[in-house]
């Protein structure tokens, strides 16, 4: 439970920053911003879940399911994030839906490869 409960939060504060300051950082027009948000989104997820791995003391053999847990509410989550964009996001151009989509598939599939990296490296 504690896993999902990460997963959930990390969606909301998330999503909330979306809804908040969402059109300064989801321009599907300028490249050099797109880039900069996936290597942050990136950078961020691999600090907080190995974080999470680390203050949890998840043993190597466990971090897949650890890492399933916590990625599953927000894909779940982000399903009506996505379908329903103009109205969840109504700050944010219509047009960002597609970057926004894939910049959440970037997310949780790096959430995902943490739990593969090697015990030494956390």
């Amino acid at each position: 439970m504690l896993f999902l409960g990460i997963g959930f939060l990390i969606w909301l504060v998330a999503t909330i920053a979306f809804r908040l300051i969402g059109q300064y950082l989801l321009d599907p027009t300028n490249i050099a911003l797109s880039i900069g948000l996936f290597l942050a989104t990136t950078l961020s997820m691999f600090i907080i879940v190995t974080g999470v791995y680390f203050w949890q003391q998840v043993k190597a053999i466990e971090r897949p399911k650890a890492a399933l847990l916590i990625a599953l509410p927000g894909m779940l989550l982000d399903v009506g994030s996505v379908l329903f964009f103009p109205k969840v996001f109504p700050n944010i151009d219509p047009s960002a839906n597609v970057l926004f989509a894939g910049l959440m598939l970037w997310g949780y599939s790096s959430i995902l490869v943490t739990s593969f990296l090697p015990r030494n490296e956390l």
